[in-house]
């Protein structure tokens, strides 16, 4: 009975195998750094293109020591477009392990990461950490958006990584609008996520209408805009997005206009 528990234990380990080295075939690694006896900060420096990571993202990243053990206290992750996140660690990495750092969502844009360790005088020699990207799994197709058919085109714009606003041109004349009034815009985002801090509606009289809107967008989603009231004659809308790490490549933001009752004209 021992022998056929400890052939059963083996066949189970060995169907474990592959699935254990996929998972470490997917880690990507960023960068790796040799700790000195004296060393209480370090930045690896992920040397990685704007292209390189535009189909890339990561939702874990993986700290391995090797060589000896150390204690990380603190993380800074600075990203290409000069936004920087802070996570507290507090956690000792023994050598020949690893610490896995959930990202709290999709990461991309790595410039570099700043690791701070607790002061060690057990310390002996040098260790080495290696940081690996657990990527996100990539959605299965684009997800779109299916307007009112009630709704009308206003404008379109496409955001790209390091834009943090836009200005999408109405370019409707005056007598387009002399019928047409809206109560409502509908921002819809395709392809990827915004965070839609506020927005500035300038009219063609040069009145201009600054709303807060502090709110995301996920990629197929939509935001409806009350504008409290009837509007009409708009010259140009500008947003202001807020930075996000996890912005990959290019997002789509397309404006709609929910036409007010007294508005409806021929199209």
């Amino acid at each position: 009975m021992l022998r056929v528990g400890g052939l059963v234990a083996l066949c189970l380990m060995l169907l474990a195998l592959p699935a254990q080295a996929q998972r470490k075939a997917d880690l990507v690694l960023l960068g790796e750094k040799s700790v000195g006896f004296l060393a209480d900060r370090d930045t690896i420096e992920v040397g990685k293109s704007e292209d390189w990571f535009r189909d890339r993202a990561f939702r874990t990243l993986h700290f391995a020591a090797e060589r000896n053990d150390l204690h990380l206290m603190a993380l800074r992750l600075i990203y290409m477009n000069g936004y920087a996140e802070e996570i507290k660690v507090d956690r000792l990495i023994r050598a020949g392990g690893q610490l896995p750092i959930d990202l709290r969502g999709e990461r991309s844009y790595l410039r570099r990461i700043e690791m701070v360790y607790r002061s060690r005088p057990s310390f002996r020699g040098q260790a080495v950490i290696k940081v690996y990207g657990e990527p996100a799994p990539r959605p299965l197709r684009p997800v779109r958006f299916q307007p009112d058919k009630d709704w009308l085109l206003l404008g379109e714009q496409k955001v790209g990584f390091k834009t943090d606003h836009d200005v999408i041109n109405v370019k409707q004349s005056e007598n387009w609008f002399r019928n047409r009034a809206f109560r409502m815009l509908h921002f819809v985002v395709e392809d990827n996520e915004l965070h839609l801090n506020s927005l500035k509606i300038v009219y063609f009289n040069g009145y201009t209408e600054t709303i807060k809107i502090d709110r995301n967008i996920r990629p197929g989603g939509h935001l409806a805009v009350d504008l409290r009231g009837e509007r009409s004659y708009l010259r140009r809308i500008e947003m202001v997005y807020r930075s996000r790490p996890s912005f990959r490549g290019q997002a789509e933001v397309k404006v709609y206009g929910e036409l007010a009752k007294r508005g409806r004209g021929r199209s």
